[in-house]
């Protein structure tokens, strides 16, 4: 096989080549680019209620298909505390 020539250029996600042929002869053969793969889709929870402790969506290295929603924090929420000799709810 002779190589008379170079293409080199970038392949962009629409699928087209840009770039710049070196020799004025035409190539002849096949352009081929492996197609891109979508993460997996999260399928988790998409809503939160605030709460004492850490939550963790664990949407890393997923693809989501929505917004987070995070509740306003309960009616009923409240903090309670205790310092050894009285019990206060705020």
């Amino acid at each position: 096989m002779h190589v008379y020539g170079e293409l080199s250029g970038v392949l962009t996600p629409a699928g087209t080549l840009s770039g710049k042929l070196s020799t004025p002869k035409s190539i002849i053969g096949q352009i081929t680019a492996p197609l891109y793969v979508y993460p997996p889709v999260y399928t988790g929870n998409y809503e939160v209620t605030p709460s004492d402790t850490e939550q963790v969506l664990e949407t890393d290295a997923f693809y989501m298909n929505g917004n987070v929603t995070i509740n306003p924090i309960p009616s009923n929420y409240g903090l309670i505390t205790w310092n050894g000799s009285t019990l206060t709810v705020s």
